[in-house]
């Protein structure tokens, strides 16, 4: 088991190394890499931060020479900036994992990652070990996350912000779920673990500066099988933070500038227009292209515009040539028609025909249809709670008593 962690600018990177410490050592081998890392045009705070962090992480492991895991760290220093960021941290120590399994004729592995403002639960590692043996065909598993809210040095307005960041992520996924799509899954780089070999047959980590995760993840998902684990949890730093463009420190820095994104979301209603273009999926197979395009007048008009813009149809057309039966279509209609194509649906027809929605009023919507009524008026935190609950697999029971 090899766990990345990329460290850029980290001044509590300490914090990490005893949450992973006080971990329940797994059978498995474990090894720790911390990239710390920066970019030919860093300040030079960063550079003697960075500095700092690497003399922290040599005297800690000096003083803790009984760690079950072997502790390393790099200097990835004076990266082009054109690439530099988390993206090609992660993919060097990921990387690096791989070459060092190959080396030490390891068949597979299992690569996590994990950030370096994170901690997680004692068992955090034995679930990552025990997920992977009891399911041996799975490629990855996300990991259960929640962001620390509870914390004291958070100030009521960071505080709300990561509550409304983290209730918009729970609201897009489970919409996601809802309306059809098979593949909704948490994208939280802290958050998730791979075999070696599946990384390797996706291509590797890539270099995006930001949102990483998401477009590593969402690839990994066309290699078959995967998984989720809610029997351990990671909880990421709730802070603000200009690390990278986007992501959860760049909207919480956003939202204490006084910007009002956080309390809006996508609408319920752009999600339930794509619900019966899902459920086609029988009919795609079974008909031509002309017939295709009669069944694509009834759904909602901005959908049929985005699928002529897009050339959808004509794809699902070419792919049905490629495909022997129905069960392989479908599973590579949903490669084709997949979370970057949602996500450029829900964005073009935001600009014109769906408005954005309250995040309060538009969480508890999705709620009802999943036939758990609350008040109205319940605050966000608690119907953070909720999600967090169903996540997790947890039976709810919603107290109306006053």
């Amino acid at each position: 088991m090899f766990i990345v962690i990329p460290c850029y600018n980290e001044p509590d990177i300490l914090t990490t190394l005893n949450s992973l410490a006080g971990c329940d050592p797994p059978t498995a081998t474990v090894s720790v890499l911390i990239v710390v890392n920066d970019a030919d045009d860093s300040s030079e705070e960063v550079v003697m931060q960075n500095r700092l962090t690497l003399n922290e992480i040599a005297e800690w492991k000096l003083l803790h020479p009984q760690l079950f895991y072997n502790l390393d760290s790099i200097y990835a220093r004076a990266l082009p900036s054109k690439w530099a960021g988390v993206g090609q941290a992660r993919k060097i120590g990921m990387d690096i994992a791989v070459k060092q399994m190959v080396n030490s004729n390891i068949a597979d592995g299992i690569i996590v990652a994990f950030d370096a403002d994170s901690t997680a639960t004692a068992n955090y590692l034995q679930a990552i070990e025990r997920n992977f043996l009891n399911n041996p065909n799975c490629n990855f598993f996300t990991i259960h996350f929640e962001h620390p809210i509870d914390c004291q040095a958070l100030t009521p307005a960071i505080r709300e912000g990561i509550i409304r960041y983290e209730l918009h992520m729970r609201y897009f996924r489970n919409a996601m779920a809802w309306c059809g799509y098979p593949h909704a899954i948490y994208t939280v780089g802290s958050s998730f673990a791979v075999k070696a070999s599946a990384y390797a047959r996706q291509g590797g980590m890539n270099r995006r500066k930001a949102g990483e995760d998401f477009y590593f993840l969402h690839k990994l998902v066309l290699l078959g099988e995967y998984g989720n684990i809610c029997s351990a949890t990671v909880f990421p730093a709730a802070r603000e933070s200009d690390r990278v463009p986007f992501g959860t420190g760049a909207a919480i820095k956003k939202w204490i500038q006084g910007d009002s994104g956080l309390r809006f979301t996508y609408s319920l209603e752009a999600f339930s227009s794509l619900k019966p273009f899902f459920a086609m999926v029988h009919q795609f197979w079974q008909k031509e292209i002309g017939a295709m395009y009669v069944e694509l007048e009834n759904l909602h008009p901005s959908l049929q515009l985005f699928c002529k813009n897009m050339q959808t149809l004509n794809q699902i057309a070419e792919l049905k040539k490629n495909c022997s039966n129905h069960k392989v279509f479908e599973k590579r209609f949903f490669h084709l028609v997949n979370a970057f194509w949602i996500l450029k649906y829900l964005n073009f027809v935001h600009e014109s025909d769906f408005e954005w929605g309250d995040l309060q009023a538009e969480s508890i919507k999705l709620l009802y249809l999943f036939d758990i009524e609350i008040y109205s008026s319940m605050s966000l935190e608690n119907i953070l709670m909720i999600y967090r609950k169903m996540d997790k697999g947890i039976k709810i029971v919603v107290n109306f008593a006053p």
